[in-house]
C-alpha cells in the first residue's frame, strides 16, 4: 500500500481499529525522528507514541480527502515538541533562579571552555540565529528542510495557508543568510544543506 493510500486506512479505521495499526507501522520511524531532532532521544519515542495515541483517539475527525496522514501527524507531534520545549524552558528557568539563589555558577570553567569551542562552529551561530527568530517561522523551516515536507504539506501541519508557509520560510531565509555572510563564516547554502 502506497502512502497515498493513508485515507484508506484512516476510513477502515473509524470502525476496524486494527487498521490503524498499519498507519503506527509506515509513519512511527518518521515522526520518532522529527522528535528526536527537536528534543532529543531521551523524550522522543514518549512524544512520537503520544502522538500516534492522540491521532488514534482523533481518527474519526480525520479529514479523508487528505491521502497522506503525515502532515497530520507532524501537527500533533509538532504540539507535543511544543509543550515539552516549554516545559524544559520552565525547568531551566527555576535551576537558574535556584543557582542565583545559592550563589553558585551555574556552569564549571570546563563547560565554558567547551561552549568557546562551540560558539566557532557554524551551526552552533545558526542554532543561535534560530532561536532569536519566531517560533512558527521555525517550524517551517525544520518541517520543510529536515523533515522533508512539501510546503502544502508544512501548510497542513502547521494549519495555515500555503502561502503563509512560502512567506516566512522566504523572510526567514533572507534574515539569516543576512546575518551569515560574514567572510569567515560558510556560505548560507551550505548550512542549508547541512541542515538537510
Amino acid at each position: 500500500m502506497a502512502t497515498g493510500d493513508d485515507a484508506v486506512l484512516m476510513r477502515a479505521a473509524q470502525t476496524d481499529p486494527a487498521s490503524f495499526g498499519t498507519l503506527f507501522d509506515r509513519h512511527f520511524a518518521t515522526v520518532y525522528r522529527f522528535c528526536e531532532r527537536r528534543v532529543g532521544r531521551s523524550v522522543a519515542e514518549d512524544l512520537a507514541g503520544e502522538t500516534f495515541r492522540r491521532a488514534f483517539e482523533a481518527r474519526h475527525s480525520y479529514d479523508l480527502s487528505m491521502p497522506n496522514a503525515l502532515p497530520w501527524l507532524y501537527r500533533i507531534a509538532l504540539n507535543l515538541v511544543r509543550d515539552e520545549l516549554r516545559a524544559r524552558a520552565a525547568e531551566d528557568r527555576a535551576y537558574a533562579r535556584l543557582h542565583a539563589l545559592a550563589g553558585t555558577g551555574w556552569r564549571n570553567e570546563d563547560d565554558q571552555a567547551a561552549r568557546r569551542a562551540e560558539a566557532r562552529s557554524d551551526l552552533v551561530m545558526l542554532a543561535r540565529l534560530l532561536l532569536a527568530e519566531p517560533r512558527r517561522d521555525v517550524d517551517a523551516l525544520f518541517l520543510h528542510v529536515w523533515e522533508g515536507l512539501s510546503y502544502l504539506d508544512v501548510a497542513t501541519a502547521l494549519g495555515v495557508p500555503v502561502g503563509t508557509v512560502r512567506s516566512r520560510l522566504s523572510r526567514l531565509r533572507h534574515r539569516l543568510e543576512s546575518h551569515l555572510t560574514a567572510p569567515e563564516s560558510r556560505s548560507p547554502s551550505a548550512l542549508w544543506e547541512e541542515l538537510e
